[in-house]
């Protein structure tokens, strides 16, 4: 009997998506010993997460020799990518916003305050920066490859959905027990939609705008009416 096993170039692809953003976040984290973040900083570790995923990307090319279509990414169809977008925004907010209500009522509240306030000083050009990357990287690395990847591995949506989604929401972990199950379900849904739509545009579309909203344009709006 034939043994299946995952190509070398792949394993090496999945450990990258699954740890290369968050090595490059510890690492920095580890450095700066929790202290306030710069404009200067943070962007140095919003370009080594693109670096790290400009390598995945490269696998895919060069080492398992696909083309992006393979994660998703493609040039088709923009108008419905951008459609399906706005329809993951809605979701997501009004499935976080469940999430938020269900706390409240176990007593448990969203996000940590030290962990937000590190933010504080940052421009808004950084932070639009800041998830502008997440939206991209995000989407490339825990949808797109991910996904893709272990669906043809395994075969079960146990391994190539569930799995994910708990290791996306526990990234989140300096968010608090909160940040965790919010992070979690919002990765269901993206999951979901990548799955139904193959689109990886759509969903960095949508993840974009549940980030930006609230990290960039809020505050934005906040600031002109002071």
């Amino acid at each position: 009997m034939k043994e299946n096993r995952i190509p070398t170039i792949t394993l090496i692809g999945l450990i990258l998506a699954f740890l290369g953003t968050p090595m490059v976040i510890f690492g920095f984290n580890y450095f700066l010993a929790n202290g306030p973040l710069t404009d200067s900083l943070v962007v140095a570790r919003e370009i080594s997460i693109f670096l790290s995923t400009a390598l995945l990307i490269l696998i895919v090319l060069k080492g398992e020799r696909l083309g992006l279509d393979s994660i998703g990414l493609h040039n088709r169809h923009w108008g419905k990518s951008i459609l399906w977008g706005l329809l993951v925004l809605l979701i997501c907010i009004a499935a976080g916003l469940i999430c938020v209500g269900l706390l409240g009522l176990v007593g448990i509240s969203y996000g940590d305050g030290t962990e937000s306030r590190r933010y504080d000083d940052l421009s808004l050009v950084t932070m639009s920066l800041v998830v502008l990357r997440a939206g991209i990287v995000e989407e490339i690395c825990y949808r797109g490859y991910i996904i893709e990847r272990l669906e043809k591995l395994s075969g079960k949506w146990v391994v190539y959905v569930l799995l994910p989604a708990i290791i996306f929401g526990l990234l989140h972990y300096r968010q608090g027990p909160g940040g965790i199950l919010i992070s979690f379900v919002i990765g269901l849904v993206l999951a979901i939609f990548y799955l139904r739509t193959r689109d990886l545009k759509a969903n960095i579309i949508g993840h974009f705008l549940v980030d930006f909203i609230p990290n960039v344009l809020a505050p934005l709006f906040e600031g002109k009416s002071d």
